[in-house]
C-alpha cells in the first residue's frame, strides 16, 4: 500500500464511506462512451437538427458554388477586357503600317498623277495631298494610305528617291509611327513564322491558278489566294503566295519583282503581317458560354469542384487550429468531412 494513504499512527486513509481512498479507479469508469470512439459529453442530434445540419450544408455549399461563379466571371470579364485592348492596339498599328509620307512633290503634280505612280503597289485607300488656302496650291507633301501593309512597305521600298515630276521625291513613315513600334514588330515577328509574299499590279484577266504555276518553279506553294473584289467579280490586282520553305520565298522575291505578266509589272515583297486566321490567335471575345467559355453545366460543375477543394482546404487548417490549442481531444477525420460536404 502506498505510504501517501497513511496516517501518521499507520492507519489507512478512508473516505465517507469508509473505503480506502486508494482504491484504483477502473479504467472503463473513466472512458465512458469514448472507450466506444464516441466523443465524450456529446448527445447524439434529434432528426430536427439533423436536418437543419443538413439544410445549412447545402445552403454552404450554395453559397460557395456562387462565389466561385462570381470570381470566375469576373476573371473572364477581365480577359475579355485585356483582349479587347490587345486587338485594338494591333488595330492601331495596322493601321499606320498601311501610311507613308510623301516628301519633295513637285508643285505642279496633282493627286491623279500621285495615284497613278504609287497605286501598282496595291489598292490605295486615300491619298491626302496638303493643300495651301492661300496659293491653292499643295505643299509638296502627301499621306498615302494603302488597304494593306504589304502594299505600304513596298512602295516605301521601291519609290524612295525615284524621279517624278522632275524631283526625287522622300518616301517615308508618318511621324506618329514610333508611338506603335513594339506592336509593329511584333507583328513583322509574327509574319517571319510564315514563309509567305506579297505579290501586286497582277492583270486581271490572271485567276489565282496562273499566278500559281507560275510561282511554284522556286518551290512547293502551300496556299496561293489573290484578294476578291465584290463589285467586279474579280481579284483586287493582289494576293498572297505561301511557301514550305523559306528559300522559295527569298528566290521568288528576287526573281519576280518587276516581271512583266501579261502585259503588267508585278511588284513582289516579303509579307510584313501574319495570316488573318494568325493574326489574332488568343482573342475570344465573345461567347455564349460560361466563365472562361465553359458551357454553363461544365462551369458550375467546376465551381463545386473549386469549391470542395476550399473547404477541404479549410477543414485541414481547422483541424490543425484545433489539435494544435487542444492535444487529446479527438478530432472527425478529413475524409469524413469530405463526406459530409
Amino acid at each position: 500500500m502506498d505510504a501517501s494513504s497513511q496516517l501518521p499512527n499507520g492507519d489507512v486513509k478512508q473516505n465517507g464511506d469508509g473505503e480506502p481512498l486508494s482504491k484504483k479507479i477502473k479504467t472503463e469508469d473513466i472512458k465512458g462512451d469514448e472507450g466506444k470512439g464516441k466523443a465524450p459529453g456529446l448527445p447524439p442530434l434529434t432528426k430536427d437538427q439533423q436536418e437543419a445540419v443538413t439544410k445549412a450544408k447545402k445552403y454552404a455549399m450554395e453559397q460557395s458554388i456562387k462565389s466561385v461563379l462570381v470570381k470566375q466571371t469576373i476573371a473572364h470579364q477581365q480577359q475579355q477586357m485585356t483582349n479587347l485592348q490587345i486587338a485594338a492596339q494591333r488595330q492601331r498599328a495596322l493601321a499606320l503600317m498601311c501610311r507613308i509620307y510623301v516628301g519633295s512633290i513637285y508643285y505642279e503634280l496633282r493627286e491623279d498623277t500621285l495615284k497613278q505612280a504609287f497605286s501598282p503597289f496595291g489598292p490605295i485607300k486615300n491619298i491626302d495631298l496638303s493643300w495651301d488656302p492661300l496659293t491653292m496650291k499643295h505643299k509638296g507633301y502627301a499621306f498615302i494610305e494603302y488597304e494593306i501593309p504589304e502594299a505600304a512597305q513596298l512602295a516605301l521600298e521601291q519609290m524612295n528617291g525615284v524621279m517624278l515630276g522632275g524631283r526625287n521625291i522622300k518616301v517615308g513613315r508618318p511621324s506618329n509611327m514610333p508611338q506603335a513600334q513594339p506592336i509593329v514588330e511584333q507583328l513583322t515577328e509574327e509574319a517571319k513564322h510564315h514563309n509567305r509574299i506579297y505579290v501586286s499590279s497582277v492583270h486581271p484577266d490572271l485567276s489565282a491558278d496562273d499566278i500559281k504555276s507560275v510561282f511554284e518553279a522556286f518551290g512547293k506553294i502551300k496556299s496561293c489566294e489573290l484578294a476578291p473584289d465584290a463589285v467586279t467579280g474579280k481579284h483586287k490586282g493582289y494576293g498572297f503566295l505561301e511557301y514550305e520553305k523559306p528559300q522559295s520565298a527569298q528566290d521568288a522575291i528576287a526573281s519576280m519583282n518587276l516581271f512583266d505578266l501579261g502585259g503588267q509589272y508585278l511588284r513582289v515583297g516579303k509579307a510584313v503581317t501574319p495570316p488573318k486566321h494568325a493574326l489574332n490567335p488568343q482573342l475570344q471575345i465573345s461567347s455564349p458560354a460560361g466563365p472562361g467559355g465553359l458551357p454553363p453545366a461544365a462551369a458550375v460543375a467546376a465551381a463545386a469542384a473549386t469549391a470542395k477543394i476550399t473547404a477541404l482546404e479549410a477543414v485541414a487548417s481547422t483541424a490543425a487550429v484545433v489539435s494544435g490549442v487542444q492535444p487529446g481531444v479527438s478530432t472527425i477525420s478529413s475524409t469524413s468531412q469530405v463526406n459530409m460536404i
